[in-house]
């Protein structure tokens, strides 16, 4: 995934879920606690379940880069 796929999903994460009570943004924390602990408050809210699937896309992407940049780390 690109990195411009990633911030478009940003953006619609953040529009989806500008009315849903979690924190606000789409900091890795803000994914992580939506991942973890959004479904208590908004899984019968309109748009959850993308939100959700959007949250997991970015994580992964996230986890992808990390793993990336500890690999090239090693080399030095």
């Amino acid at each position: 995934m690109k990195f411009t796929e990633i911030l478009r999903l940003r953006a619609e994460f953040e529009e989806l879920t500008q009315e849903f009570n979690m924190p606000e943004g789409s900091h890795i924390d803000t994914i992580d606690w939506f991942l973890e602990n959004g479904y208590r408050s908004n899984s019968l809210r309109n748009g959850f379940v993308k939100a959700r699937e959007i949250a997991q896309h970015i994580r992964e992407y996230y986890d992808e880069c990390q793993t990336k940049n500890a690999g090239s780390r090693q080399h030095f």
